[in-house]
């Protein structure tokens, strides 16, 4: 009998202590001008985020952060993904129009967060991208 309790109590540690294997990449992020008002050029850059390894924990918060010239200027999220699925997230960028092309470096990370399960990042996965602007 004390067997069996001491069993059933174990069943939530485990489960609570079991490893998630998270395998997204960041697979392009591309940067196009949307407009111009005469002294600011405003572009749209589209970061597609693509899970190469199983479907991932419907529990699994996932972001991509943002950074411009080495600061961090925005964090966006991206759902939970099947395998082999894709998501695509926007980040909006204004600058001087006077400014050279290649002159704004935009770093993209990906961050992963679990509640119920610790996280690990498979291997192979490109966690960053850089493009210059």
């Amino acid at each position: 009998m004390l067997d069996v309790l001491l069993t059933a109590l174990s069943l939530p540690v485990l489960a609570m202590s079991s490893t998630a294997c998270a395998a997204p990449t960041i697979s392009s992020a591309v940067a196009n001008q949307l407009g111009s008002n005469g002294n600011l050029n405003t572009y749209d850059v589209a970061i597609t985020v693509k899970n190469t390894g199983g479907a991932e924990p419907a529990s699994l918060l996932q972001s991509v952060q943002v950074f411009q010239n080495g600061d961090k200027v925005d964090q966006k999220g991206t759902p939970p993904l099947a395998a082999g699925g894709s998501a695509t997230v926007h980040y909006r960028l204004t600058r001087s129009s006077d400014a050279r092309p290649g002159t704004t470096h935009l770093r993209f990370s990906i961050v992963l967060h679990d509640p119920h399960m610790a996280v690990t990042e498979c291997s192979g996965m490109k966690t960053t991208y850089r493009i210059d602007v």
